[in-house]
């Protein structure tokens, strides 16, 4: 027989000794409530630590140590093993990193390691894009072929993944010819391009020389071909003497 049942009045029971059992026997069902309560029960910390804020707690580091890189940085944290279960940290995750910023980004490895009661560490790779705008081609152009504004269009890349030098300013496309045959959207790198040559072996120039304001001109023929900014050979054609100079345009040569 429970506790309650001894308890519950009777007809013979004095009115205040019934009070006394009702108020006893509330009290008795609500403790065994309580006892059958799951301790866990009132415990709202997760069992494991999610994927989720693993990730989440690389994409913020990643962003702190390459944020001054600007807007054009990217991120992409490898997606972790479902089958990992690591302990709840009860403590701040702590990430680390031994690589140096690379302002081209590519791949980094990160650290995240949790320092409370249930200590742990795992290494969680990433991918760090860092997007530039770099000229390509808007039409095909055969080798020889000399560069206009026109040939040229932006293109938006991430930077880690060429492996050649590519260019950015059309300034130092344009006026100069292609190196070999290439297809529209191709991406300009300096190997793709050669000085245009705008002044010829045999070409009549002009060699011009002067210090302190005294300028001395003479008439010569040039011994090869040569571009904008390029040294030549020069001879001259009255005293038939070799003068090395550079090219300033199609018909003259300065001489240093």
């Amino acid at each position: 027989m429970s506790t309650y049942q001894c308890l519950q009045p009777t007809a013979n029971t004095p009115p205040y000794h019934r009070t006394l059992a009702v108020l006893v026997g509330v009290w008795l069902i609500l403790l065994a409530c309580i006892s059958l309560t799951p301790a866990h029960a009132t415990d709202t910390s997760p069992q494991f630590q999610s994927a989720g804020s693993i990730e989440e707690a690389v994409q913020i580091f990643l962003k702190q140590r390459y944020g001054s890189a600007g807007s054009a940085i990217s991120f992409q944290v490898n997606s972790l093993d479902p089958r990992l279960k690591l302990k709840y940290c009860d403590q701040p995750l702590q990430v680390y990193s031994g690589s140096q910023p690379n302002p081209r980004g590519g791949r980094v490895t990160v650290q995240v390691a949790c320092e409370g009661a249930s200590p742990w560490r795992i290494y969680v790779p990433a991918q760090i894009r860092h997007m530039v705008k770099v000229l390509s081609l808007a039409r095909p152009l055969a080798a020889g072929d000399r560069v206009t504004a026109q040939d040229l269009m932006p293109l938006v890349v991430n930077a880690n993944q060429q492996a050649l030098a590519y260019l950015t300013d059309p300034s130092d496309a344009i006026g100069q010819v292609v190196s070999r045959p290439m297809q529209a959207g191709q991406i300009l790198t300096q190997r793709d391009l050669n000085i245009a040559q705008i002044v010829h072996r045999g070409d009549h120039v002009t060699l011009i020389s002067g210090t302190g304001g005294i300028t001395v001109s003479a008439e010569g023929v040039a011994q090869a071909d040569a571009g904008q900014g390029q040294r030549l050979m020069v001879k001259n054609s009255r005293s038939g003497q070799l003068i090395e100079g550079i090219v300033r345009d199609p018909h003259t040569v300065v001489v240093p």
